[in-house]
Parts: structure tokens; C-alpha cells; sequence
């Protein structure tokens, strides 16, 4: 039964509905601005139109309940997390500088991992359990609410199908969309392979499954990424296998509109490729690289999308030697206009087919028109650098990109070294990598597929910190365990930002930190200037201005009590404040913990 509130709510949202398409209808072919969709959803947040914005989510978000109602679980069993207290050697160490590791789990990590995070910072790690048989075929998610440093325990929320394997997870956040929500995708070895998603909320409450695609096709291998700003539109590309005559599988992609709710038609993408990748880049802009057979080699191959995987375009190989190259991953970033944005595509490479691997990359200044190819991004003669994930933070005019890979060296059965390194690099100088420091302070797991060794959250030189969660390994079981370290942007942000400047201007860390309900931000001004301070969530979006007008020299001291301009409460998370005067730049970051 409803209530009068609510049938006038439906009413309302009927009426808006009607509205907005009969404009639409009267505009003929143009694209109606206020039509319910995410991307105008995406633009009024935009331009800070906040009644526009609240109109058009109402209407989504009733769009959204009609597509995972009553779902079934074909077979599905859903884990509810217990109360076992951590088994967490080093639960009160600060992870915030590399080499300062956070053990997220224990036990088997097999067949994939993947991360992501949400407006408010909170990071999500999956893992697949798989290993040696079905029985244990779990895709388990974990959370963290303090920037890495402590993980839901035993976890967020987990299933498994029995009789089936799970394998390659991607975790996706409904990221600025509507409704935000955390979604699993996940191969499913029913059919001879299946693809699969789960929904559930932020806060690990269950809400369905969905066949994404369900069929006799043999499929391998997927990947998957969402248009983050706007986050209607998923996409997925899969290899589908075509019988022992036919060595090279095809390659399919397939979107759905709507978060996942229902999906079209498959695209085919090319009669011979595997082990795609998929990259977002900007204002439609989707990319797509894989590998290739071309005669007794395999080779990587691209193509993009200019209208949100509609139609593709400009293939390119961006290999063309007699050497094998493989697992491709590809990342752009999110400047304007869209013809100047830069992207990048790296790359496992055989060296002179001597089994000696390297990482290479190739980037393009236009948007994948063009290509610069075949550079060495890491190639040391006795280690081997697979395995390698690649990405970009999620915020518009972002110019960076971030790498993690395996640098590997096998001396005897009893010495072998599994070293997890981090490097990065920007479209002012997209051939000069910085960093490129090792990382981890356990054993990496080995794999040629960075999606079962290493990926990255985070990753925003401006405002944030850069984060990676990896597989590890012991003396005699790979993919044992899943790790987390991070490292804070001060010392990259004194090398970009702060170079050559005054050194008396200073921003001290906050306290207490992490805070609730309020902390206190010291900082010095050693004369009179224009002064701003303010508070940032991990997308860049700035919250509050702290501070804006011209002081006088002298120690200062500021607080924020976790409101926004608004005076409304934000949630939970990690944030950033930044402090600017005359020449002077600095961020650091703070959690608020409620």
C-alpha cells in the first residue's frame, strides 16, 4: 500500500518524467539537456545546479529499483561476515609510507584481484579464493574506511556458487552516479565460462545478481570499467574462444546504460584478440587494448571509442616486431579538450624472444590517434617487470598516470625475489617515469597478469595519496595473502610543486588525525599575503574554504569541524586540505572517522 506521501512522490516523478521527454521529443534528434540521464545528471553537479541535479537523480533512482528487483541467485550462496577478531600482525602501523605494509587478509588469493574507491575515499579490495578446486570458490571484498590503514574483518561481504569457479574480479563504484553503489563483476566457469555481476550497497548490504553474459560461448577472459563522473555507462569486453581449429578467440564488447540494470547487444571488436583491457578516459572517450597474434608472435593492439563504446575506431598496432607482447594495460587521462588527451597503453615484452621480459609502453598526445611506440619503461637484463596494472585518478583535468608492476629474478629454487615497484608519469613529460621505487616489504605473487599480482587505488599527485594492493607469496605457496601500502604525496608534491619556491611558508599535519567530530591545521605565514586554505575529497571536489583573505605574518591556526559549505555533516573518509599563498602549495591529507 502507499501513502499519500508517497503516491504524490510518484506523481511528481511521473510528471518530470513526462516533461522531459516531451522535450526531448521536441527537440527531434538533438540531445535533450534535462533528459533523466546520468551524464546531464553528471553536468548540473557540474555547474553546481543542485535543484537540476536533485530532479534528474530522483527520477534515476526510481529508474534504478525497476532493474534488480527480484533477481534470482541461480545457485548463489550469500556470506554473511562473522565477528572473528583480526589475525593482523601489524593492525596499529601507519601505512602511509612504502615498505610500511597492511596485511588486508590471510589465506589463498588466486585467480584475481581488484580495487576501487568511492567519493568518500573508502577503498575496496577483492580477492578470488579459488585455488585447487571449486570447493572453495569465493570472491570476497574488503573495506577501509581510514585510508588502508585497518580492513573490515573477516569482510565486506563474500558468496560463491557451488559446483562453479569464480575468477577475475573487478570491483566498480557507482562514483558520482546514481544510485553509488559497489558492484563485482566476476567469471563464472559454468557454460565453459559465464560473466556475472553482484550489486550490493557501500555498506555491504546484498541486492542481487545479474547475467551480464549468460550463453554456450567459451569466454576466458573480461574486463570491465565504469565512465566515472557520470558512472551510468559500464563497460565489458571478453575474448570468446572458437574451438580447437580456431587458435585465436574473437573479441566482444558489450554496455549497459543504466549501472548495470540490462545490457545490449554484443559489439564485435576484432577476429583475433585476448586478454583486453579497458580504460575511461573523458567526456565519452573509452579505450581498448589487447593482445594480437600476427604471424609467430603476438603483438598489442588498439582501439577507442568516442561515444561511450557505441561505435570504435583508429586501430592501431602498437607493436609490430617478431617478439611476443602480452597483457596490455591502458589508462588516460581526464583533460579538455578531449583531442589533446594523453594515453597510455603498457605492456609485458619477450625481449628477443629470450624469455627475458621487460616492460615497454607507447602513449599517444591526441587521444589514441596517434602513437609513440616501443619505449622501455623498465628492462633490466637479470630481473624480469610483468604483470603490470595501470591508472589514472578519477577527477576531470587530471594529467597523471600511475603504474605498479612485478620485477621478478629467479636465482635458484632457494633464492628468488618477487618485488612489487610503483612508478609515474604525466602529459607534460609522458616519456620521463618518476619513482620507480619498490614497494612491498613482503613477496609479490607470480603471474604475467598484473590483474592476479598488483592494482592500484588512488593515485592523484594534486590532492591524495597513491596506493597499491597486491598478492603475496611464502617460500613455497604463490598468492598467499593480500597486502596494501600506500605512500603520501609530500615529497612527490615538494619535487612538482614546490621546487624553487620560498621555504618559510609551512603546513603542519593536523591533529588529532584521524579526528571526530573536529580537528586543527596548523600553518605559518612569515608575512603579510593572501592566504587560502581548503578541504578536498579524494576526487578533488573541494568541500570547504577554511581560510580566504589577506593575513598578516605569524603562526596560524585553523579548524574544521567535517561540515561542508553547507553546514551539512560529510561522511566518513579520507580528505585533503590544501594551503596556497603567493608561490607557496601544499597538501596533506586528514580522516575523519564518525
Amino acid at each position: 500500500m502507499y501513502s499519500a506521501k508517497g503516491k504524490i512522490g510518484h506523481l511528481f516523478l511521473a510528471a518530470l518524467c513526462c516533461l522531459l521527454v516531451s522535450s526531448a521529443v521536441l527537440a527531434g534528434e538533438q540531445v535533450d539537456a534535462d533528459a533523466p540521464t546520468a551524464e546531464n545528471l553528471w553536468k548540473a553537479q557540474q555547474a553546481g545546479d543542485i535543484e537540476k541535479a536533485a530532479l534528474i537523480k530522483a527520477v534515476m533512482d526510481e529508474e534504478a529499483k525497476k532493474f534488480w528487483g527480484g533477481r534470482a541467485d541461480h545457485g548463489f550462496v550469500v556470506e554473511t561476515p562473522g565477528i572473528t577478531p583480526p589475525e593482523n600482525d601489524d593492525a596499529f602501523s601507519k601505512p602511509y609510507s612504502w615498505g610500511n605494509d597492511k596485511t588486508i587478509v590471510l589465506g589463498r588469493t588466486a585467480n584475481g584481484i581488484s580495487t576501487d574507491y568511492d567519493n568518500s575515499g573508502n577503498i575496496y579490495a577483492a580477492r578470488c579464493t579459488t585455488a585447487g578446486g571449486v570447493n572453495d570458490a569465493r570472491i570476497r571484498v574488503y573495506k577501509s574506511t581510514d585510508g588502508g590503514n585497518s580492513w573490515s574483518y573477516p569482510y565486506l561481504c563474500s558468496f560463491y556458487a557451488p559446483g562453479s569457479e569464480l575468477s577475475y574480479p573487478v570491483v566498480l563504484t557507482g562514483t558520482s552516479g546514481t544510485p553509488d553503489k559497489l558492484y563485482i563483476f566476476y567469471l563464472r566457469s559454468d557454460n565453459n565460462g559465464d560473466i556475472w555481476v553482484a550489486r550490493y550497497t557501500l555498506d555491504g548490504v546484498f541486492e542481487g545478481f545479474y547475467s551480464v553474459k549468460v550463453d554456450s560461448d567459451t569466454i576466458a577472459y573480461f574486463t570491465a570499467c565504469a565512465n566515472y563522473g557520470i558512472a551510468s555507462t559500464i563497460i565489458v569486453s571478453y575474448e570468446r574462444q572458437r574451438g580447437a581449429f580456431y587458435p585465436t578467440p574473437w573479441m566482444y564488447t558489450i554496455k549497459s546504460t543504466n549501472r548495470g540494470g540490462t545490457w545490449g547487444s554484443q559489439v564485435t571488436i576484432s577476429s583475433n584478440g585476448w586478454h583486453p583491457d579497458l580504460g575511461y578516459g573523458y567526456n565519452g572517450y573509452v579505450y581498448l587494448a589487447y593482445t594480437k597474434e600476427d604471424g609467430s608472435d603476438s603483438d598489442i593492439g588498439f582501439i577507442r571509442s568516442s561515444d561511450y563504446g557505441n561505435t570504435w575506431t583508429n586501430f592501431e598496432y602498437l607493436t609490430t616486431d617478431i617478439w611476443d607482447d602480452d597483457f596490455a594495460k591502458v589508462a588516460a587521462t581526464h583533460t579538455t579538450p578531449v583531442d589533446e588527451q594523453y594515453a597510455w597503453v603498457a605492456y609485458n615484452h619477450d625481449y628477443a624472444n629470450t624469455g627475458n621480459w621487460d616492460m615497454r609502453y607507447a602513449y599517444s598526445g591526441n587521444a589514441g590517434v596517434d602513437w609513440s611506440k616501443n619505449h622501455d619503461l623498465a628492462s633490466d637484463t637479470e630481473w624480469d617487470e610483468i604483470a603490470c596494472d595501470l591508472w589514472v585518478g578519477r577527477k576531470t583535468n587530471y594529467v597523471y598516470v600511475n603504474i605498479c608492476y612485478l620485477r621478478y629474478r629467479f636465482v635458484s629454487v632457494a633464492q628468488r625475489y618477487y618485488d612489487v615497484y610503483y612508478g609515474y608519469t604525466n602529459k607534460y613529460a609522458p616519456t620521463t617515469w618518476y619513482s620507480h621505487s619498490e614497494i612491498s616489504d613482503h613477496r609479490g605473487a607470480f603471474s604475467l597478469d598484473g590483474r592476479e599480482v598488483c592494482q592500484g587505488t588512488y593515485g592523484d599527485i594534486a590532492t591524495g595519496e597513491r596506493g597499491v594492493v597486491y598478492a603475496g607469496r611464502d617460500l613455497y605457496t604463490n598468492f598467499r595473502r593480500l597486502y596494501f601500502d600506500s605512500q603520501l604525496w609530500t615529497d612527490v608534491g615538494d619535487e612538482m610543486t614546490q621546487e624553487g619556491l620560498p621555504g618559510e611558508f609551512s603546513l603542519s599535519d593536523n591533529y588529532p588525525n584521524p579526528f571526530n567530530p573536529e580537528t586543527r591545521i596548523p600553518y605559518f605565514v612569515p608575512r603579510a599575503c593572501q592566504v587560502k586554505l581548503e578541504v578536498f575529497n579524494v576526487l578533488g571536489q573541494k568541500i570547504r574554504t577554511l581560510v580566504g583573505e589577506h593575513q598578516t605574518a605569524g603562526d596560524r591556526e585553523v579548524s574544521w569541524d567535517g561540515r561542508n559549505e553547507a553546514g551539512e555533516q560529510v561522511a566518513s573518509g579520507v580528505y585533503f586540505y590544501k594551503l596556497e599563498a603567493e608561490d607557496f602549495i601544499q597538501t596533506k591529507k586528514m580522516i575523519l572517522i564518525r
